[in-house]
C-alpha cells in the first residue's frame, strides 16, 4: 500500500506509495529490532522474505504482502497479477485501480483477492466484540505456529489511520500498510497456541530488505500513537518498521494452502527480494529461479512434483492436466528440496504441487 499522509485534490490517497527504494545495504530501522530473539522454541516460515513493495498506483504492499504470504504454500505470484485477481470483485472500491488493472489490496478485498488466486485462507474476524488485540495475538501465534504466514494492516505513526478518504475501513477499524508476518519466537512450545507476551512475531515493512522482530506486548495501540509505537519514527523509511496493530478493529489473513485437493505441502524461495516493476511499460520481466522444498513425505516413496503456469491451468483435484513441467521423486527422508533447472517469468504467476505417486498421472 502506500501512505494515507499524501492527499490529492481529486483523488485518493494511497496507503504506503513513496518515491522510496530500499538498498540492500540500508541497516535496521530504530526503534524496531533486527536481531533475532533468543527463545527456547521458534519457527520461521520458509518462502517469504523482507523486499520492496512496487510504489507507484496507491502503493503495493497489499499485492507484495499476498506474494510473500503465498511463498510459503508453493506459489509465486506477481504483484501485477495480485491486483489483477480482485478487478471484478464487489464492493465500494475507494482505492487505486480499475476493473482492467485490478484494486489495492485492502481489508475489503483482500480474501477475494485470495481466492481468486486459488490460495485457501483464514481472515481474521475484524466483527468481534472489540477491543480485538488479545484475540488478534491469538489468531497471529496459532497460525504461525502452524507455518502459516499472515497478511496484516497495521497502523503507523504519523499516518491517517483510515483506509482510504472518503472509504472508512469495515467494523469502524484503521490502518495505514499492509506487511507480510513470517515467524513466531516463544519460550512456549509452539503447541501453545496461546498468545504469551514475551513470544516474538517476524514481520517485514515492504520498504527495507531487514527482518523486523517484535514483542506481541508490544504490538497493540491506539490512534494516538502514543502508546507502544510513541517512539516509532513517522513517515516514510521510518514507520513502516515499527507500526502497531489498532487495538480496538484490526485486520488480517492467513494463507493456508493452494486450493487444490490431494497435495503435500510445499514452500518456494525465489532469487529476487524486488520483483521488476512491469507496469512501467519500459521495465521487463526477469527471470526467477525457484527453490522447492516438499515436506510431510515418507521414505522410499514415490511422489511427482508439479509446476503450472497461470492461476486458470491450477486445477483442483487430480487428475494432474495442464502442468508446465513434471518431476518424478523417491523421498529418501520427510522432505526433499528441488532447484528448479527451468526458469519462470517475474510477471507470472507459477504454482508448484506435489503429490503421492499413487495419484492418477496425466
Amino acid at each position: 500500500m502506500t501512505r494515507v499522509a499524501i492527499l490529492l485534490a481529486g483523488t485518493v490517497s494511497g496507503l504506503h506509495e513513496y518515491d522510496f527504494n530500499a538498498t540492500a545495504d540500508g541497516g535496521c530501522v530504530s526503534p524496531g529490532i533486527c536481531t533475532a530473539p533468543s527463545t527456547a522454541y521458534s519457527r520461521v516460515i520458509r518462502g517469504p522474505a523482507p523486499g520492496q513493495q512496487w510504489n507507484i498506483n496507491g502503493g503495493f504492499c497489499g499485492a507484495f504482502s499476498v506474494q510473500q504470504t503465498a511463498l510459503a504454500k508453493g506459489a509465486w505470484l506477481s504483484q501485477d497479477l495480485v491486483r489483477k485477481a480482485n478487478r471484478d470483485g464487489p464492493g465500494n472500491h475507494d482505492m487505486h485501480g480499475d476493473t482492467t488493472n485490478g484494486y489495492e489490496v485492502m481489508p475489503s478485498n483482500v480474501a477475494y483477492t485470495a481466492k481468486h488466486l486459488k490460495l485457501t485462507y483464514d481472515e481474521f474476524d475484524y466483527t468481534q466484540p472489540t477491543p480485538q488485540a488479545a484475540a488478534y495475538k491469538s489468531f497471529l501465534k496459532s497460525h504461525l505456529s502452524q507455518g502459516n504466514a499472515i497478511v496484516w494492516f497495521p497502523i503507523c505513526k504519523g499516518d491517517g489511520h483510515d483506509c482510504y478518504g472518503g472509504g472508512p475501513c469495515p467494523n469502524g477499524g484503521a490502518c495505514d500498510h499492509i506487511e507480510p508476518v513470517f515467524g513466531i519466537f516463544s519460550d512456549k512450545p509452539l503447541t501453545d497456541t496461546s498468545a504469551h507476551d514475551d513470544d516474538w512475531i517476524l514481520h517485514a515493512s515492504d520498504q527495507d530488505y531487514m527482518p523486523y522482530y517484535r514483542k506481541m506486548s508490544s504490538l497493540e495501540d491506539d490512534l494516538s500513537m502514543e502508546g507502544n509505537c510513541k517512539n516509532a519514527g513517522a513517515g516514510f523509511g521510518k514507520n513502516e518498521m515499527y507500526p502497531c496493530i489498532y487495538d480496538k478493529v484490526t485486520y488480517g489473513l492467513a494463507v493456508t494452502g493452494l486450493d487444490v485437493q490431494g497435495t503435500l505441502p510445499v514452500s518456494l524461495t525465489v532469487d529476487t527480494t524486488a520483483e521488476p516493476n512491469v507496469r512501467n511499460f519500459w521495465v521487463r520481466p526477469s527471470d526467477l529461479h525457484g527453490t522447492v522444498e516438499v515436506s510431510g513425505l515418507t521414505a522410499g516413496n514415490s511422489y511427482v512434483l508439479y509446476r503450472f503456469s497461470g492461476t486458470e491451468n491450477l486445477p483442483s483435484q487430480a487428475p494432474w492436466t495442464g502442468y508446465e513441467h513434471m518431476t518424478p521423486f523417491t523421498a529418501s527422508g520427510s522432505t526433499w528440496t528441488f532447484q528448479d533447472p527451468d526458469t519462470f517469468k517475474s510477471n507470472s504467476a507459477t504454482y508448484y504441487i506435489a503429490v503421492d505417486a499413487s495419484a492418477t498421472v496425466v
